[in-house]
């Protein structure tokens, strides 16, 4: 048993998301042509997917409460003439390798019965405590996943090693949320997760999409069959390069730690000593219980730099009627003098 401060080295990683290249058009059958291997690889077992996919066909999801999220709002997408419109997958986010059972064809959109079959599929027999899960969804689809979970048959419930999942939303994808996403979900505030960023499946795409144009004209079993092929060799490339690149990475790691160091110490110094012990109070309180209030969520609203130029304008606009002074005939406004003074300032 890892002591609290070391648990987070045993944490599983998580990376959710769906390829829309992985289409399949919709030529030959499981019985004409079935894969040599159905759910020993990568794929899920797909007489059982297939059963759950009927079984829960007719099953609404709300609307986002985010931004407008295609793949929650738009979730029946087109897919005329295809048998598959792509692919969801759960990777290791941690070591950016597909995870057995972790992948599964969709028959439209981003349907949360098909990712919820695949992670589920995927965390099948696992033993941990902690799971961290990145989905760029994931503020969508992670309400209500456990009473979800319920509904479906018992194989695919959470095993009961697993005390803790935290959900994510990838770093790139994290800017397109609303605010309170942005803290609610960002690795960056999250205790444990190190420098993840979370976009693992991405990387992974570059791989595999070349030969999406081959494999959607292929029956389901060869098709099946290929891809996992060419995801074992993706695992398999990552594993004997773990060696090499792991060095290559602590190289950069140890000189950015210390550029790293040097900010934040530079930082401290301009701020008085008693506000950040008081700050760091606050974070390691809300650490420990999340239920407290976050000390990352913004009090004030933040101003745009076009309120800023008017207010400046109109500040020096007072004071040269005060002044008898007019600035406005020249071809620089005083204002935008001195917001241009703060970019060189900044360069």
């Amino acid at each position: 048993m890892a002591p609290e401060d070391k648990k987070f080295l045993y944490a599983l990683f998580l990376g959710i998301d769906a390829n829309f290249r992985l289409k399949r058009k919709n030529v030959s059958s499981d019985q004409r042509d079935p894969s040599l291997g159905g759910g020993w690889a990568f794929f899920v077992e797909e007489s059982a997917y297939k059963a759950h996919v009927a079984s829960n066909w007719k099953n609404t999801q709300p609307r986002s409460t985010c931004v407008s999220h295609d793949a929650v709002n738009k979730p029946d997408k087109e897919a005329r003439g295809l048998a598959a419109s792509g692919a969801g997958t759960v990777d290791c986010a941690r070591h950016d390798m597909k995870r057995p059972n972790g992948v599964g064809d969709l028959q439209l959109g981003e349907r949360y019965m098909n990712m919820d079959y695949i992670t589920l599929s995927s965390l099948r027999d696992t033993e941990v405590e902690i799971v961290v899960c990145s989905y760029d969804i994931v503020c969508q689809w992670s309400v209500n996943f456990r009473e979800r979970m319920i509904s479906y048959p018992n194989e695919l419930h959470l095993s009961s090693s697993i005390k803790f999942i935290t959900f994510l939303i990838p770093k790139f994808h994290l800017p397109a949320h609303i605010e309170a996403c942005n803290t609610l979900y960002s690795f960056n505030l999250a205790v444990g997760v190190g420098r993840t960023d979370g976009e693992a499946p991405e990387r992974g795409w570059a791989n595999i999409n070349p030969i999406a144009q081959s494999t959607k004209e292929m029956g389901p079993g060869a098709r099946h069959d290929t891809i996992d092929d060419h995801f074992n060799d993706w695992n398999w490339r990552k594993t004997v390069q773990f060696g090499p690149r792991m060095i290559k990475k602590l190289r950069e790691t140890a000189s950015s730690a210390q550029l790293h160091l040097s900010g934040l110490e530079e930082f401290e110094d301009a701020v008085p000593k008693d506000v950040i012990d008081g700050w760091r109070v606050e974070v390691m309180k809300w650490e420990r219980d999340p239920a407290l209030p976050n000390p990352y969520q913004l009090t004030t609203k933040a101003i745009s730099e076009r309120v800023v130029r008017l207010e400046l304008a109109k500040d020096i606009a007072a004071k040269e009627a005060v002044q008898g002074v007019n600035t406005t005939s020249h071809e620089m406004h005083a204002s935008v003098m001195i917001a241009n003074g703060l970019v060189i300032e900044e360069d």
